[in-house]
Order: C-alpha cells, then structure tokens, then sequence
C-alpha cells in the first residue's frame, strides 16, 4: 500500500516536473524582456546627460517599450514631464494656501506663479513637438520658471524649499527632452 502511493507521487512528480521547469523559466524569461530597454531608448538615454533618471522613467513606463522612433521618445518624455508637473503643482498650491508664515507664503506665491506660466510650456512643448519646431528652445523656454523659483529661496535662503526636490526632476525631465532632441536616434 505505501509503495503504491508513494511509486504514484512519484508518477504524478516526473510527468508535473517538465510543466513546472517550463513555467519557472517562461516567468524568467518574462521579467527579463519586462526589464530590457529597446534599443532606441537606450541609444537616447546612453547619448543624455541624466543617463540614470532617463534609464529610471523609461525602465518604470511600459510605452517606453513601444518607442521605436525620436518622435515616440519625445512624445513619452513630455507626457511624463506633464503627468510630473501636474502632481507638483498641486503640492505647490497646497503648501502655499496651508502656510501661516508670511514671508515664507510670499515666496512660495512666487513659485506657484512661475509654475502656472510653466503649464503653457508644458503644453507648448507638445505643440512644437507636433510642428516639428525647436524642442530644444521650448524646453529652455519651460524649464526658465523652475530656475526662477529656485532663484527666490537663494535670494531667500533663510526661508526652507520644499519644492527643491520637484523642481529638480523636472529640471531633469526638460533636459532629457533636449537631450532626445540632438540624440543621432
């Protein structure tokens, strides 16, 4: 009686073995191509001088791994900077209506303004984008309001930035779309 039972999970092991290595190197293999970079992606973020945030945001959006053109590229990069300004804004507009301080409300008022010029660069940017115009330019053009910002809390450094993180990656962002834009992609 033992060796019937034990001889047929014997049985029921050999002929379930196969399906089981099959299955482990098929997710494997999955989690491989889930974390490959297409070959254009990387061409641009090899070629941009924030290679790691570019090799970050494109290992992190699965569109990336459709991107077989500049123009698919671009494309991504600025709906990602959008998608990231439209959460910043919104922090921005929040710490500056909860601040109680007055001079620190100023400046953050300040900052909140530059980023609401900064929306129609935002959206400027895809319209170049689609016109085929300057990215480089409109990506100066965007990127001149966070500078701005960061401007107030150095003539200001008495008062804390808690935009500092935020405007650095989009800073970033608008870097990797110039970067995108001269890359020989």
């Amino acid at each position: 009686m033992w060796r019937s039972i034990s001889s047929s999970s014997t049985i029921s092991l050999i002929f379930l073995l196969p399906y089981i290595v099959l299955l482990s190197v098929d997710l494997f293999g999955t989690n491989l191509r889930a974390n490959d970079i297409p070959k254009p992606v990387q061409k641009a973020c090899d070629f941009s001088t924030v290679q790691d945030f570019c090799n970050n945001i494109f290992r992190n959006d699965s569109r990336a791994q459709w991107a077989i053109t500049k123009f698919n590229l671009e494309d991504i990069t600025i709906k990602l900077a959008y998608s990231n300004y439209t959460k910043i804004a919104r922090k921005v507009l929040t710490i500056t209506s909860d601040e109680t301080n007055l001079k620190f409300r100023r400046i953050y008022r300040y900052c909140l303004h530059q980023y609401l010029l900064l929306r129609s660069d935002l959206e400027n940017l895809i319209h170049v984008l689609h016109l085929q115009g300057d990215l480089d330019q409109a990506a100066q053009n965007a990127s001149s309001h966070l500078f701005t910002c960061m401007g107030y809390f150095t003539q200001f450094s008495n008062i804390p930035n808690p935009f500092a993180h935020d405007n650095e990656n989009l800073v970033y962002f608008f870097e990797l779309i110039r970067d995108i834009y001269f890359a020989p992609l």
